[in-house]
């Protein structure tokens, strides 16, 4: 017969001592709040705009601003402002001077691009002071961009 022989057990493999990391700085915890709330935010901001956008068409409304000589004539500054839900492209303002029993002077400015909720400025040019008359003015047209 035959004799075993028996043998010590076998070590068992030690675990190396997991060291615990260190604590999460509160600098940045904070980073990532200010990140989060970001995020969260824009999310926001960008679903609001989508859902509840004003589908109103452009609404251009024309006022002047600032009367100038200018060179041989007189320069009115204008500000077209478009408080409709919508921009505007190649809106066309004219204005009207209208003076006692002479014929009414005209001029026109063509604005490129009004975004809506936004304003543009320009200027339209007549030959007689403005402030000696009435200056009518208004918004003629616009295409959609």
């Amino acid at each position: 017969m035959a004799k075993t022989v028996r043998r010590p057990p076998a070590a068992k493999p030690t675990k190396p001592t997991a060291k615990k990391p260190p604590p999460t700085p509160l600098v940045e915890w904070l980073a990532a709040g200010v990140g989060l709330f970001l995020v969260v935010a824009t999310i926001v901001l960008i679903a609001s705009e989508a859902f509840m956008a004003d589908p109103s068409p452009p609404q251009v409304e024309v006022r002047a601003l600032e009367i100038h000589s200018s060179g041989p004539g007189f320069l009115v500054v204008v500000e077209a402002r478009n408080v409709g839900g919508s921009p505007a492209a190649g809106v066309l303002v004219e204005g009207e001077l209208e003076r006692g029993d002479a014929p009414p002077e005209t001029a026109e400015a063509s604005f490129d691009f009004i975004p809506d909720h936004s304003s543009q400025r320009g200027g339209l040019f007549f030959e007689t002071d403005p402030r000696q008359g009435r200056l009518s003015l208004r918004a003629k047209g616009y295409a959609e961009p």
